[in-house]
């Protein structure tokens, strides 16, 4: 059951990716990012690694809600940037 978890949790990360494109390509799509949104799931993320980690104990599910994290603050940084971009 854990190999199952780990790949599902690198495939829910990998499915990240066409939505990254799609903002790595189109400033308006990239405007649109709600900050708040993100921050707020990436805030529960971070929970899920404390939880992962000091709870739990469980070094695997740390990771696949790392590796989200990650792709989650990659979109974050494309809202940040068009908007930061956008008053420069």
């Amino acid at each position: 059951m854990s190999a199952l978890y780990g790949a599902s949790g690198i495939a829910a990360t990998a499915l990240y990716l066409p939505q990254i494109l799609k903002y790595h390509r189109d400033r308006e799509a990239r405007l649109s990012i709600s900050l708040l949104a993100w921050s707020g799931w990436i805030a529960i993320a971070a929970i899920s690694v404390l939880y992962a980690l000091v709870v739990a104990r469980n070094p695997l599910f740390a990771m696949v809600a790392g590796m989200n994290i990650a792709a989650q603050l990659v979109v974050l940084s494309y809202g940040i940037a068009s908007r930061v971009r956008r008053r420069g």
